[in-house]
C-alpha cells in the first residue's frame, strides 16, 4: 500500500497540465485584424461565382445536345467539389495565419496595457516580450521610463530623509537648550537651501 502510494505522489507533478497558450487575448482587435481576410474569401467566393460558375451553367443548359450537355454538365459538377474544398480550404488557412500574426500584436498591447497600469501605481515591474511578438522595440524606453521613475522615487527619498534627519536634530536641541530666535531662523534657513538645492537637481534630471 505504501508504494503504491508513493508512485501515486511521484506521478502526481507531471499530471499538472500547464495553462494552454491563449490565441484570442484581444478578441475585439484580432478580429477587426482578420476582417479583410474574410472580406476577401467572401468577395473571391462572389466573384467566383457569378462571373465563372453561373456563366459556365448557363452555356451548358443552351447546349443543343444532351449528351455534350451531360458530358459538361458532369465535369462542372466535379469542378466545383473540387474547388469549393479548396477554397474553404485556402480560406480557412488565411484566417487562422491573420489570426495567429493578430496575436503577436494583441498580446503586447495587452501587456503593455498593464504594465502602464501597474506603472501608474508605483510598481515599476519591467515589460517583455516574446522574441516573435510585434512591437519588441518598445521594451527599451519603457525601460528607460521605469530607470527614471525609479531615480525619481530613490531622489524624493534621500530627500525626505535628510529633511526628517535635519528636523530631528533641530527637534533635540530644541528639546536639550533653549534655541535663540536668531540661531533658529538660521538652521531653517540652511535647510530651506537644501530642499532648494535638491529641487533644482530633480528638475534639471
Amino acid at each position: 500500500m505504501a508504494s503504491t502510494v508513493t508512485q501515486k505522489d511521484s506521478k502526481g507533478p507531471a499530471h499538472i497540465r500547464q495553462p494552454r497558450r491563449q490565441i484570442l487575448v484581444n478578441r475585439p482587435y484580432q478580429l477587426r485584424a482578420v476582417f479583410p481576410v474574410v472580406v476577401y474569401g467572401g468577395l473571391l467566393f462572389a466573384l467566383t461565382l457569378a462571373f465563372v460558375f453561373l456563366p459556365e451553367h448557363h452555356q451548358v443548359a443552351a447546349d443543343p445536345d444532351p449528351i455534350i450537355r451531360a458530358i459538361r454538365t458532369a465535369e462542372l459538377l466535379r469542378l466545383e467539389l473540387w474547388l469549393a474544398p479548396f477554397l474553404v480550404l485556402c480560406g480557412s488557412l488565411a484566417f487562422i495565419v491573420g489570426l495567429l500574426h493578430s496575436h503577436r500584436a494583441a498580446g503586447p498591447i495587452k501587456r503593455l496595457r498593464s504594465a502602464l497600469a501597474k506603472l501608474a501605481v508605483g510598481d515599476t515591474e519591467p515589460l517583455t516580450f516574446r522574441r516573435r511578438d510585434e512591437f519588441r522595440e518598445l521594451e527599451e524606453p519603457f525601460a528607460g521610463v521605469v530607470r527614471r521613475i525609479d531615480d525619481l522615487t530613490r531622489s524624493r527619498l534621500e530627500m525626505l530623509r535628510f529633511l526628517r534627519l535635519n528636523l530631528e536634530g533641530l527637534a533635540q536641541r530644541a528639546h536639550g537648550e533653549h534655541l535663540p530666535p536668531a540661531e533658529l531662523n538660521e538652521s531653517l534657513s540652511v535647510m530651506l537651501r537644501d530642499v532648494d538645492a535638491e529641487i533644482a537637481k530633480l528638475q534639471r534630471k
